[in-house]
């Protein structure tokens, strides 16, 4: 699915793209929407131009995975394509963000919250990319 973005940036060579397919696999996609290619060109596009660099440094392939997925998982809710075995469980045990955790795998409670975990995850993947890739930014004169 990746091979035609090869030429673009070495990210596609590495383990992350077969890991994201692999992912989504275990979620309950059968299939992967073509439409991941686009997105996939989009973040890698995005955090170029936040770092201003003509290549994704290899420290940040972990936020471009992040920003891949976050993205794609965002668009298939929004287009009502997940999957309807879905689960959110197999994908998110467990969320941490510095010195706080979020427990979601086990969490049952009379309300399904699924819906609500996947977009807390959804929100964390597409929003603290920033903050990290700010690392490697180059700046310009």
């Amino acid at each position: 699915m990746f091979e035609t973005l090869k030429p673009m940036d070495p990210f596609f060579e590495s383990i992350y793209a077969s890991q994201i397919l692999d992912t989504l696999k275990k979620t309950g996609f059968e299939s992967i929407d073509s439409g991941i290619n686009i997105i996939a060109s989009n973040e890698v596009m995005r955090l170029k131009n936040f770092c201003n660099t003509e290549y994704v440094p290899e420290r940040l392939y972990y936020l471009l995975y992040e920003m891949i997925l976050g993205s794609f998982l965002e668009n298939m809710y929004v287009l009502g394509k997940l999957p309807d075995e879905f689960d959110i469980d197999s994908l998110v045990g467990r969320v941490q963000l510095g010195d706080t955790s979020v427990e979601l795998k086990g969490s049952t409670n009379i309300n399904d919250m699924s819906e609500q975990k996947l977009m807390y995850w959804i929100g964390l993947l597409r929003g603290r990319w920033k903050k990290e890739a700010i690392i490697c930014r180059k700046i310009s004169w």
